[in-house]
């Protein structure tokens, strides 16, 4: 026990050591080429690795960043443009549903096809502006389907219906762009206000952040650490 103990403090003693050294070396950089902006860029995008490494998970953390950027990165930058959306979000987004990998595994949901199974059997109204009429057809294969969330969003496949696609365009090469069209229709307006609290909020369940400050994301911390990324990104 007292070796492992040693280790740990030589690893924290390292760490350490080496975001000083960093950090040193940024600061003599910077006085002695006080108007370089290359030397300015490079010391905020070590500031910030080195901020999002030993505040938001490490190693794990960091891996995800630089999945999504090298899986994502050109691809959001276009959706982004495209629809007007800010690229950081869409990023912080997909760090937060699939930590930036390719493909993504879909993670099905058994109470939603419950709900579907429902409406389908006309033992339930609607769902999520989901009429019988529109699933009267389905088998419980295609439901299941529907019960799943997709791509690097995790959109739930149901979300196909109101896109007026199917499900295999949520999955397939054009996910992201699919994803991105369905963000801004569902609550572009949030984010043109850089309301993001709330758009990270409303991405995970549907409603904006409550106001009495207690978040109902599955994880209490989604809507922080999805801040966070984005301060990352920007």
């Amino acid at each position: 026990m007292a070796k492992r103990r040693r280790r740990k403090k030589r690893v924290s003693t390292i760490g350490c050591l080496i975001t000083i050294l960093l950090f040193g070396a940024m600061g003599v950089g910077v006085y002695f080429v006080k108007d370089s902006t290359t030397v300015r860029h490079y010391a905020d995008k070590a500031e910030k690795y080195l901020r999002a490494y030993f505040k938001k998970g490490g190693r794990t953390t960091m891996s995800a960043f630089k999945l999504t950027e090298s899986n994502y990165g050109s691809g959001v930058e276009k959706a982004a443009e495209k629809y007007g959306l800010p690229a950081s979000y869409l990023k912080a987004l997909i760090v937060l549903e699939c930590s930036g990998k390719k493909p993504v595994q879909p993670r099905y949901e058994r109470h939603v096809f419950k709900k579907l199974k429902k409406v389908r059997d006309q033992k339930g109204r609607t769902f999520e502006m989901i009429t019988h009429e529109m699933i009267a057809d389905a088998p419980d294969d295609a439901l299941k389907n529907l019960a799943k969330s997709w791509g690097p969003f995790q959109l739930m496949g149901y979300k196909c219906l109101h896109l007026e696609v199917k499900v295999k365009d949520l999955r397939g090469d054009d996910a992201l762009d699919w994803g991105a069209k369905w963000i801004k229709l569902e609550y572009g307006h949030l984010l043109r206000k850089k309301r993001y609290k709330d758009a990270f909020h409303y991405h995970n369940t549907g409603n904006t952040y409550p106001k009495n400050g207690i978040p109902t994301t599955h994880d209490p911390k989604y809507v922080d650490n999805g801040l966070k990324y984005m301060a990352y990104f920007d």
